[in-house]
Order: C-alpha cells, then structure tokens, then sequence
C-alpha cells in the first residue's frame, strides 16, 4: 500500500507541475533576445559605408509558450540583402522588422535597437596596422620576464569603407592574463574580432611568445666610463675610470652577457654645467636586465686640453 500511494503521490505532483506550467505559459509575456545580423549578397570589392552591427536587441510581446519557442530557436535571424545596395544611403526602420526576420511564433515585437540602420556602399580598401598585444603577466616569486613581448606577426590587414578604415591606427589581440608564471609562454593569441560587419581583419590569431626565467644577480666590473659628445681638443678624466655593476635578470640571460654589454655615460656639456666637480653617469643595459647597484655611485672628473 505505501508503495502504491507513492507512486499516485509522485503522479500528483507531476500532474500539477504540468498544470502549473500549462496556465502560466498561457500568459503574455516580453522577452529580449539578441538577434544575430546576416549580411547577404555584398558585392565583391565593396563595403559597408556606415556600421552595421551583427547583433540587434529585440524586445517581443507575447504568450509563454510563443515565447520559448523564440528563445530556444536558433533560427531567428535578421537578414539584410546588400544585392541592390548602392552609394546612396538606405534607412531601415524598426518598421521594417518583418521585412528582415523569420518568426516561427506570431508575436509582437516591442522595441528594436537599434531603432535605425544606415545602409549604404563604398569601395573596399585596406591598409596594414601594429597590433598591441593585451597581457598582462605575473610571475611566481623568483622568476621574471626576459625581453619584450613578441606577437608573430606584429601587424594586422584592417579592410572596409575608406571613410572607416583612415580612422584606424593600430589594432588590439584579446585580453589574455597570466598567472604564477614560471615558464615560457609559447601560444596562438586571438586578434580583438570587429563589432559590426563594416570592418575585416586578418589574421584571427597570431603567435605570443614571452620569455620566462628563474631570476639571478650577477656582478660586472670594470666597465669604463666615457664621456659623449666630446670636442676634438678636449679630453675627461674620470676618478676613478671605472665602475662596477651588479644587476638582476634571467638565468639564461646574464649567463650570455659581459661587461661589454653595459655602457656608463655622461655628456660632456652637463660635464661642462657642473659647478661641483662629481657626476653620476648614466648607466644603460639590455632590455630585461635590471641595475640594482653601481659601485661607485659619483665619480670626480677633470677637463683638460687634448695633449
């Protein structure tokens, strides 16, 4: 018996789960749903003057079921035909609706953004533009960046109406976040897809390269110093001539380097401008390669003639 009066219980509650659901999808409701823009038939060598987005935001009016059988379907579509298109401008309205978009449901749309397309053709142009990569990287402790960031290639091919394109000075990949890293990065990138459909951009992806190693001090010494800029008939001793560097870098990276690699400079007219007789050079290294102690910090200095 109690196995019986489960089963009519469990058939009771589904039944009025089906009631329920069967009232309330009788009901009007609104839904907004974004609707994919299907361009079709663009002449070749022609684009699109003005932007046309490639989703539009439609709010629709009416009964549950009706409804869900929009939400669900995945052939809503708003179709544009750029087959008898030309220069001169077109205004597709909210009116229009019906006109671009297949309903499986009689409802109503309420509201459209946006409310008005400008449609209209131009010559296809193209020109190429730097791409700048969107990481951002943290590293695990004891470990570090070596070098710049590479992409592969550096540049993207950026096509569409001219008036569209002479705005455009560089492109973006996707952001992309590295955490703890503690190894290379070597991976395809995605390049930042275009809004709407009056822009083309290739290639898609392109190649992230990083340099990742564990972090070392290391010392150079004897790296002399020079004097820039300097006249013919005058010559700069400096005391003492020379300067110790202890820097920080990758592993891999100071192990390929010497003193040679380093350079300690001062310009001769702010050798001429000082009035006290000790200057601190300016020290440059390679790209990735940290200074974080000069031995000396200030050196003395003499002009004299040229012997």
């Amino acid at each position: 018996m109690e196995k019986k009066r489960y089963h009519i219980v469990f058939a009771s509650v589904i039944f009025a789960i089906l009631v329920w659901i069967s009232i309330n999808m009788a009901e009007e409701y609104t839904l907004v749903k974004h609707v994919p823009v299907v361009v079709e038939n663009l002449k070749e060598g022609k684009a699109l003057k003005f932007a046309v987005p490639k989703t539009i935001v439609v709010s629709f009016k009416g009964r549950g079921w009706q409804l869900a059988a929009i939400y669900f379907s995945s052939d809503v579509k708003y179709y544009i035909d750029m087959s008898s298109l030309s220069a001169e401008e077109y205004m597709v309205t909210k009116r229009d609706f019906f006109e671009h978009v297949k309903l499986p449901m009689a409802v109503q749309p309420l509201d459209v953004k946006p409310e008005t397309l400008v449609l209209a053709l131009a010559d296809y142009k193209e020109k190429r533009v730097p791409l700048v990569p969107q990481v951002i990287l943290s590293y695990r402790e004891g470990y570090g960046q070596v070098g710049p960031v590479h992409i592969l290639p550096e540049s993207v091919l950026v096509g569409g109406a001219a008036n569209l394109i002479e705005m455009i000075s560089r492109w973006q990949t996707i952001y992309r976040k590295y955490d703890n890293q503690h190894s290379p990065v070597n991976e395809q990138l995605g390049v930042e897809e275009p809004t709407d459909f009056s822009l083309n951009v290739v290639p898609s992806t392109v190649h992230l390269q990083v340099d990742v190693q564990p972090f070392a001090e290391k010392t150079f010494s004897g790296i002399p110093l020079t004097a820039t800029s300097l006249p013919t008939n005058r010559e700069v001793i400096f005391i003492p001539p020379k300067i110790d560097l202890i820097v920080r870098g990758g592993i891999d990276q100071l192990a390929r380097l010497s003193a040679s690699d380093f350079q300690a400079t001062i310009g001769y007219q702010a050798l001429v401008q000082d009035t006290t007789g000790i200057i601190t050079p300016l020290v440059s290294a390679p790209s990735g390669v940290n200074v974080i102690r000069r031995t000396p910090e200030r050196f003395q200095f003499i002009i004299r003639k040229k012997l």
